[in-house]
């Protein structure tokens, strides 16, 4: 405030508080999430399923054990809120191109080697044996993992993720195109949760099946956690996160029901959404800063094991199951399988996630370099 010629009083204009720098770099609660979220859904399939089709789970493992396990179908939950904050991050300050890229080589060199484990696993251990039958023509066809549009069973009954995912990356790949900003992505987020809303409340099942209204909470929820972490909590973002969560908790009901007919036994609603509210107490605590202080150098190494875990341990996690079980103790029977799905991720992320997807990464690079621009 100041005194004009005349003078009267004059006031100055203040400045704005400058935004919070963005906030970059490893975060290694992060990989733990990941870490966790892809071991109680390893977890899950391999002491329930493999015996409840049986009807005998309750009978071969400790009463505790099964009442934790059965929730770990959730992990997936998880996995999307992960997935939506990891996708933004990776994106910012990323070309379409350079967007596309960094996908085929995170998901297509472990995706291939996985699959290939799976199918060897299930021929020479379970005389191949699989859940699902599939031809030849069908395995070749799950190496795009565009199999599903194509109504063609997957490889492997966890890949199903996989296409939710991928249509999570189409979506988030307009904002790419766009330009990744702060706006541009916030109006992505509530776009995509009101007409996630508006096709399931009109019945239009194409629309239904690109938006994924299931999923799409838990991802729109996931994307504004990493505008939060990148710069600071507002009331808007917490409002996403709001009806993000309450959308997701109903959408949830519906896969618990599901589980609950694998089960073949009743299992109680409450820790299902208990655990949703977790993931949400959780992701807000990584937003807020609050793990910062989180810098073991192993929860990286875990991080970046999980998804050959997640990819190796259902099928073939099963057929190695049935031909132990009867042999062993049930619980030295999933230690072991668990065991081999670790060792083998650790393989595939050495000799092939460290070696063949850079040279991909550069091969994809350079043809974009020098594709003709007419």
């Amino acid at each position: 405030m100041s005194a004009g010629p005349a003078g009267d009083v004059i006031v100055e204009p203040v400045a704005p508080a400058p935004a919070p720098a963005p906030r970059r770099g490893r975060l290694p609660a992060l990989d733990g999430m990941r870490f966790v979220a892809a071991t109680v859904v390893m977890l899950h399939h391999l002491v329930i399923a493999p015996y409840a089709w049986h009807g005998t789970t309750g009978k071969v493992f400790h009463p505790l054990l099964v009442a934790t396990t059965a929730y770990g179908f959730l992990g997936v939950e998880f996995f999307f809120l992960i997935s939506g904050f990891v996708i933004c991050m990776s994106s910012w300050g990323r070309s379409l191109g350079q967007f596309f890229t960094s996908r085929v080589t995170r998901l297509y060199p472990a995706y291939w080697a996985a699959m290939a484990v799976t199918t060897l696993v299930v021929w020479y251990v379970a005389d191949g044996n699989a859940t699902v039958k599939l031809s030849k023509w069908d395995r070749l066809v799950n190496l795009t993992m565009f199999q599903e549009p194509l109504n063609i069973a997957d490889v492997d009954t966890v890949y199903w993720t996989l296409w939710v995912e991928m249509r999570f990356y189409l979506l988030f790949a307009i904002v790419v195109f766009l330009g990744v900003t702060y706006r541009r992505v916030l109006a992505f987020c509530v776009l995509w949760s009101v007409a996630a809303i508006l096709v399931t409340a009109v019945g239009n099942s194409e629309a239904q099946y690109l938006l994924v209204p299931n999923s799409a909470p838990f991802f729109v929820a996931g994307i504004a956690f990493y505008l939060m972490h990148r710069n600071g909590p507002n009331v808007i973002l917490w409002g996403v996160i709001g009806f993000s969560f309450a959308v997701g908790q109903h959408n949830v009901i519906q896969r618990w029901q599901g589980t609950e007919d694998i089960m073949r036994h009743k299992m109680p609603e409450a820790p299902v959404h208990i655990a949703v509210t977790v993931f949400f107490v959780l992701m807000a605590a990584l937003a807020l800063g609050w793990l910062d202080r989180i810098n073991w150098g192993f929860l990286t190494t875990l991080g970046a094991l999980t998804y050959p875990v997640y990819l190796l341990h259902c099928e073939a996690g099963w057929a190695l199951v049935r031909a132990l079980r009867g042999h062993y103790n049930a619980n030295l029977v999933v230690a072991m399988v668990v065991a081999w799905v670790f060792l083998v991720a650790w393989l595939i992320h050495v000799l092939v996630e460290k070696r063949l997807a850079p040279r991909l990464g550069t091969l994809v690079k350079k043809s974009f370099a020098t594709m003709p621009r007419d």
